[in-house]
């Protein structure tokens, strides 16, 4: 298995991206169509199906790395691979970037953070430590991450008194984050400001693309039997069922990627890669709906931006509009609604179909 691509790896990675066009095209075209509440963010404690969708992605991200890199993990972290690293995590930080200023400008308190900037963040970081730890150490390194992170955000709030983490912002991690970033987080108004991709969120994501690492790292060394399948959704359970009891003590809160919120989307996560490893790579089964995710999965980061330009224009569309009001001839408004988001879906799937097709990979 160590010697080819993971059929199951690139579906489910599709699969996320999948789910990033969806609830974002919920978000979007909310005012418009009415999206049901599982693909919108849950306001702060919570957790919906648009939660799972982008730590799910982190992961998948982890789980990369040990297949990218591994004959550079025998080398060792030169000069030059350190280099190559810092260019791809400096590219996709700077994407996600120039994404935000096409849409907005450049404002006084423009937002500095993003979805691909933490992505290029944490890519770097997980792949630096992939080389220079062992599997223990990694294990160890996203344990301590995580452990540390819970104490960090109960810490006193400077500006805000004790922290509670059933109120926005008032949280040492999102302090930090405001003291940091001032006006250039996200969320800039009362309680209190933060941003859901700001720095100290970095720390639990990066615990979260380790675990992925530990995943990637297992299904690398040994043919995808029942008793390693098995093991990984073992473990993906395990980790459910600890983030689950976690939340009790330190809730699931996605906007500042709570070590709870890490432990039970990693769980589940890795029960999904897990099927998808059983059906995919060890039955080798092909069903045709399957070419729909792989041209996502394998092209992630480009169709990631595609749909940002297309989501806008295509949901404020009259195509998109009678869609929906076909739709509510014969379905709720709700299930409706589900059309024009699968348009854009669609629209963003058929560039990257054709670059499938034609065997382009774009890496960044």
């Amino acid at each position: 298995m160590s010697k080819q691509r993971l059929m199951s790896l690139d579906v489910l990675r599709g699969l996320t991206v999948i789910g990033m066009v969806l609830v974002n095209s919920a978000a979007v075209g909310a005012g418009a169509f009415p999206a049901f509440p599982i693909l919108l963010h849950a306001d702060w404690v919570g957790l919906t199906l648009a939660d799972f969708v982008f730590p799910a992605f982190i992961l998948m991200v982890g789980a990369s790395i040990p297949f990218a890199l591994s004959s550079a993990k025998s080398e060792g972290l030169t000069g030059e691979l350190a280099l190559r690293l810092l260019k791809r995590g400096a590219l996709l930080f700077l994407i996600g970037l120039l994404l935000t200023i096409s849409f907005v400008g450049l404002p006084d308190d423009l937002r500095i953070m993003g979805v691909l900037q933490r992505i290029g963040i944490t890519f770097v970081l997980a792949a630096i430590l992939f080389i220079k730890l062992s599997p223990r150490q990694i294990a160890a390194t996203a344990t301590g991450l995580l452990v540390a992170y819970w104490g960090l955000c109960l810490m006193p709030v400077p500006d805000a008194g004790a922290a509670n983490l059933h109120v926005p912002g008032q949280d040492f991690s999102s302090y930090l984050d405001r003291l940091i970033l001032g006006a250039h987080v996200y969320a800039k108004t009362a309680p209190l400001p933060y941003d859901p991709e700001g720095l100290m969120g970095t720390l639990p994501t990066l615990a979260q693309a380790l675990i992925g690492v530990l995943a990637g790292l297992y299904v690398k060394t040994g043919e995808a039997d029942a008793q390693r399948v098995a093991r990984l959704a073992l473990a993906g359970t395990a980790l459910l069922v600890l983030g689950i009891a976690w939340s009790f003590a330190f809730p699931i809160v996605k906007s500042i990627w709570s070590s709870s919120f890490v432990a039970v989307t990693s769980g589940a996560t890795l029960i999904v890669f897990a099927v998808l490893l059983w059906a995919l790579d060890m039955k080798s089964w092909r069903p045709a709906i399957i070419a729909f995710p792989h041209a996502y999965g394998i092209n992630a980061i480009t169709a990631y931006v595609l749909h940002t330009y297309l989501m806008g224009p295509v949901l404020a569309s009259g195509a998109a509009k009678a869609l929906y009001d076909l739709g509510t001839t014969i379905l709720p408004d709700r299930t409706a609604s589900l059309l024009p988001y699968a348009l854009v879906i669609v629209l963003t799937w058929a560039p990257v179909a054709v670059m499938r097709r034609q065997g382009w990979i774009l890496k960044v």
